[in-house]
């Protein structure tokens, strides 16, 4: 007599929301491959401008003390495809960054992904991953623009070798806050909001 066994394998809840939501984005919204002509823009800027150009030019002056949330210039991050990096496991996939004009350093801005997670004060800080020039030093500084703040804290660890870095960054308050991070002769700006 002839028997057959079923195999079941058990997936995690978030594995299939993920998988889920993943097929529908990809349904819902284009692929953006960032053509190497063209910079990313901000949503107001025009094809002339980039990202990085209007933020460095307009943001560090700084807001004034009092100026809400919703004023902030937060930067919107680009939906694109990081460079191959051989410190990265398997082949690079499309999220979101902040991406300077040269496209030679990029900046994950992984929790746009999520509309229900904010960028909150917190002791243990937020994780971002890094495209710089290879083997360059990473330098990160941030201020508050809206009010007067302890500067941005940050834990860049020594010695990646590629282009990939791993760093920790720790916005101390609430509030809008410049994130600048230079790497040999480049340089990346972009604004964030912060909630308590």
């Amino acid at each position: 007599m002839l028997t057959t066994r079923m195999i079941v394998v058990r997936v995690p809840r978030f594995f299939i929301f993920y998988l889920l939501m993943s097929i529908v984005l990809t349904g819902c919204t284009g692929f953006d491959t960032m053509d190497p002509g063209t910079p990313p823009l901000t949503p107001s800027a025009s094809p002339g401008e980039s990202t990085s150009a209007g933020l460095s030019a307009g943001t560090s002056a700084g807001l004034s003390a009092g100026t809400s949330a919703s004023a902030c210039p937060v930067s919107e991050p680009v939906w694109a495809k990081p460079p191959d990096d051989p410190a990265v496991q398997g082949s690079p996939e499309y999220g979101y960054y902040f991406v300077n004009q040269d496209r030679s350093i990029w900046a994950s801005a992984w929790w746009t992904e999520d509309e229900e997670y904010h960028l909150r004060v917190s002791e243990e800080g937020v994780k971002v991953g890094w495209f710089r020039p290879a083997g360059a030093v990473l330098e990160i500084t941030g201020q508050r623009l809206d009010a007067q703040a302890p500067p941005l804290e940050t834990h860049v660890p020594c010695c990646y070798p590629t282009r990939f870095q791993a760093t920790g960054l720790i916005l101390p308050t609430e509030g809008c806050w410049e994130v600048t991070a230079k790497a040999a002769d480049s340089e990346l700006s972009f604004v964030l909001s912060v909630e308590p």
